[in-house]
């Protein structure tokens, strides 16, 4: 095809044809000073320029599209979500203390280094809400206070 044939082709102007062929942008090659195209390479090419679905044969986008950005409200969500999940899966841990253990006293800061302090303190918050646990204060190894939490009878 001749650089106006595939311009008429592509619905385009004359000119973005030309810059395309010179940067290689569209496949294309010179035949002494004329630029030619081959029509299954522009085919070939068009495809790979393609954003959305093949409707005529169903398949899916080739570029998956964006994720929408998120919205403030969003993010907090997400971040919410994130807290109550560690705390759920630190409530979850104490419980599973509680029962494979084989003692009545833990202290509070064994939890520390995996969950955090405040994510320790709302796990424990609940589980002495639901009366599974009580948290007292007793001397520890150093002679210093030390929280620890009871398995309550």
């Amino acid at each position: 095809m001749s650089l106006p044939e595939v311009a008429t082709y592509l619905g385009m102007a004359e000119r973005t044809i030309y810059v395309w062929a010179q940067q290689g942008t569209i496949p294309a090659f010179k035949l002494g000073t004329s630029w030619r195209f081959r029509r299954s390479e522009i085919d070939a090419w068009l495809e790979t320029q393609r954003s959305g679905p093949d409707f005529s044969t169903g398949r899916r986008p080739l570029v998956d599209p964006a994720e929408p950005p998120m919205t403030r409200n969003m993010r907090e969500k997400a971040e919410r979500d994130a807290v109550e999940k560690q705390i759920a899966d630190c409530v979850d841990e104490i419980q599973q203390v509680l029962r494979v253990e084989d003692k009545s006293v833990w202290t509070f800061e064994q939890f520390l280094d995996r969950f955090g302090v405040g994510i320790v303190q709302s796990a424990v918050d609940r589980l002495v809400k639901d009366k599974q646990i009580r948290v007292d204060m007793e001397l520890g190894l150093d002679g210093e206070k030390v929280r620890v939490i009871r398995r309550r009878n």
